[in-house]
C-alpha cells in the first residue's frame, strides 16, 4: 500500500474522534495526570520513515508501548509485512477508541488488502507498558518525550529483556544501555512538532 492511501484510511477511521479530548477525560477519571500520559500523534509519513530504517521482514512482530488511539499500529500494519501487531495503552478510553477503529478497519479495509495483510493479527490491550509482554517481539515503538527519569530507567531495564536482533524506535529519549547498538538518529514529525528519535538494535 502507498503512504497516501494509508494516510487517507487513517483520516477516515479517526475523523470523528479527538485523542486529546479522550486523553484529557481519561487522565482525570483514572487519576493519571503525570507527564508520562501526555497524548501525542505521530504522522504516518514519519512512522513509515522510521520503520523503514529498521527493515521489518515478513513474519516479524511489532509492539507500540503507549499506543494511544492506535494509529501507529494500523499504519505499521498497512505499510509493512508484520505478522502480529500489538498496541498497549494505559488510558482505557484511548484503548477503546483504538479497538473501535480496528473494528472498522477489519470490516471496511482489511478485506480489500493483499492476503498477507488480511492474515495479520492486530490487537489493542489495556495496561501499563512496563507490564507488557515483549518476549519474542521484533520491533518496538515507544514515544517517550514526556517520560520522567524513573520511568525511563524501568523501561530501559525491561527493554534489555528483548531478544537478540530486536529493534527499538525510541522517540524523545536516548537509551542508556550497553545491551543495544545505536543504528541511527532521525527527526520524527508529530502533531506537537518534531522530536529526535533514536533507533537501536539489541545485541
Amino acid at each position: 500500500m502507498e503512504l497516501e492511501q494509508a494516510e487517507e484510511i487513517i483520516g477516515r477511521l479517526y475523523s470523528q474522534v479527538s485523542g486529546h479530548a479522550i486523553a484529557h477525560a481519561e487522565k482525570k477519571r483514572m487519576g493519571r495526570e503525570e507527564d508520562s500520559t501526555t497524548y501525542g500523534e505521530v504522522k504516518p509519513a514519519s512512522l513509515q520513515m522510521l520503520l523503514s530504517q529498521v527493515s521489518p521482514r515478513e513474519g516479524e512482530s511489532f509492539i507500540d508501548l503507549g499506543s494511544g488511539m492506535g494509529q501507529p499500529t494500523l499504519v505499521a500494519a498497512m505499510l509493512f509485512p508484520f505478522r502480529r501487531l500489538v498496541g498497549v495503552e494505559l488510558l482505557t478510553g484511548l484503548g477503546d477508541a483504538a479497538r473501535q477503529a480496528l473494528s472498522r478497519y477489519d470490516a471496511e479495509i482489511r478485506p480489500q488488502l493483499p492476503e498477507l495483510h488480511q492474515r495479520q493479527s492486530i490487537e489493542f490491550l489495556d495496561g501499563d507498558l512496563l507490564e507488557a509482554d515483549i518476549s519474542g517481539v521484533d520491533v518496538v515503538f515507544a514515544q517517550a518525550p514526556c517520560f520522567e527519569a524513573g520511568l525511563m530507567a524501568k523501561l530501559a531495564a525491561k527493554l534489555e529483556t528483548l531478544k537478540s536482533g530486536a529493534r527499538l524506535i525510541l522517540v524523545g529519549q536516548q537509551l542508556a544501555s550497553p545491551s543495544f547498538t545505536l543504528l541511527t538518529m532521525k527527526v520524527m514529525r508529530a502533531n506537537w512538532g518534531t522530536s529526535l528519535t533514536w533507533l537501536y538494535q539489541h545485541k
